[in-house]
């Protein structure tokens, strides 16, 4: 395992601020933080002292140096030393459970998704400080997410990563529509798109875009995998079926059998080849369109120059989404555990956390409505969504919070291979969503036993 880390060992200098200054900063960024202002540190223990951050490697390289900046800011205020360990993605869960097992290791720790609710018992209660830092943002866009099964926030929500609707809104035009607003439309341009050579793309396979997308059209339809108890399997439903249908028609009319083998790149790839005329995507898909710089076919436009992004489409019961949340925990044996809220304070105040969104040039959405109108989105109209997406998006297992139980589901793939069982025709909507539930139940039941 391959660990990327960098290690900054910082001391106070005269030209420094004082730490009980930088600490005040942080408590007014977050309307006040209790405790955070407790006696100072004798300056020969504050050289023992050592705060350290785990996190997975970001997409965008420079997101993960604006967070190692600001924690060296920190840290030399403060008169600690500061360390930024990075891993895979992938990695981070096996360097989690490691951690727990051994009941060392970090202080902060990056857990997305149900992580927090999967460590409840080893990850401290962020209740007030979650509170205040809310207030000092504008309130969240979002509830349940970074909640433990004990009820109390086990974790800070950082930020997701959105699935907008991107476009081409050149092949739009050429057929005489409008920008899609409903999934009816998307339906309705996407069979037009698709006889012309230019298919709508939505894996219905093992992929992370795909888990997210499919929830997103079933609460669009009025259904749900689960209720907001967290615990009670409710995906078997008439709005579930419809959603179901849906998927299938959206399918055969629109798309190609190429999305039953999708990885969460061939979407991507899809629609920056000039094939695809519409994804469900993070806007990792039009910068890597910018950095190829296809030309869209008998013409000199580039194919990025058309690539629009609007809000997810709306259905019978609303607009939703689904999107993976990162999250900011500390650790119940962590030794700096005091140090860490502080941090967690100077982060998430207003000026870092704008200059953490913006080093992810967009990628970043905030859970923050205060950090929702960002300059950046306003200098480019690409993004003129993102100040709008995030009262629309949901983490797994919404309306109830993100459980270990419903990351099984995701894990398994289950509602792909439901909804992809429909497209095909192996499976009526009515069967595929009882086997559905009778999975979820298997589930569910083995973690009510274990969490009992």
């Amino acid at each position: 395992m391959t660990i990327d880390i960098k290690n900054t060992d910082t001391k106070k200098s005269k030209k420094s601020p004082s730490r009980r200054r930088f600490l005040q900063d942080a408590a007014l960024a977050t309307g006040g933080l209790a405790g955070v202002l407790a006696s100072g540190i004798a300056p020969a223990t504050a050289k023992t002292r050592e705060l350290k951050m785990l996190v997975n490697s970001h997409f965008v390289p420079d997101s993960d140096v604006e967070l190692g900046r600001q924690l060296a800011e920190f840290g030399k205020a403060a008169g600690v030393k500061t360390r930024l360990d990075r891993v895979a993605h992938l990695q981070l869960p096996a360097v989690l459970a490691g951690e727990v097992q051994g009941q060392k290791g970090h202080d902060l720790v990056a857990v997305g998704n149900s992580n927090p609710h999967l460590y409840t018992k080893h990850l401290e209660n962020l209740d007030d400080l979650h509170e205040k830092i809310g207030k000092a943002g504008g309130g969240w866009t979002t509830r349940g997410v970074g909640m433990g099964g004990d009820g109390h926030v086990k974790a800070i929500p950082w930020y997701f990563i959105s699935f907008p609707l991107a476009l081409r809104v050149d092949l739009i035009a050429e057929i005489g529509e409008n920008l899609p607003d409903t999934w009816d439309d998307v339906h309705r341009i996407g069979t037009k798109l698709k006889k012309k050579g230019h298919p709508l793309g939505i894996q219905l396979a093992h992929s992370v875009d795909s888990n997210m997308i499919l929830r997103g059209i079933m609460w669009s339809y009025g259904a749900k995998t689960v209720d907001e108890d967290s615990k009670t399997v409710a995906v078997n439903s008439k709005e579930s079926i419809e959603a179901f249908k849906f998927v299938a028609a959206l399918y055969k009319d629109a798309m190609t059998s190429e999305v039953l083998a999708w990885d969460d790149r061939n979407n991507n790839v899809c629609l920056n080849s000039g094939k695809c005329s519409m994804i469900l995507n993070p806007i990792s898909a039009y910068r890597s369109a910018v950095k190829a710089k296809t030309m869209v076919e008998g013409t000199d436009r580039l194919v990025h120059q058309s690539i629009q992004h609007i809000m997810p489409p709306t259905g019978p019961a609303g607009r939703h989404m689904a999107a993976s949340f990162n999250n900011a925990g500390i650790w119940k044996f962590a030794k700096e555990k005091e140090l860490a809220k502080e941090f967690l304070a100077f982060h998430f105040s207003k000026d870092n956390a704008r200059k953490h969104l913006e080093a992810s040039k967009g990628y970043n959405q905030p859970v923050l409505a205060g950090n929702a109108l960002h300059p950046l989105y306003a200098s480019n109209s690409k993004y003129y969504f993102a100040p709008f997406i995030g009262w629309y998006t949901h983490a797994i297992g919404w309306p109830g919070v993100p459980t270990a139980a419903v990351q099984t589901v995701v894990d398994q793939y289950l509602l792909p291979d439901a909804m992809a069982s429909v497209a095909v025709g192996k499976a009526s909507a009515e069967d595929a969503v009882k086997k559905l539930e009778k999975q979820m139940k298997r589930i569910y039941k083995r973690a009510a036993k274990r969490e009992g």
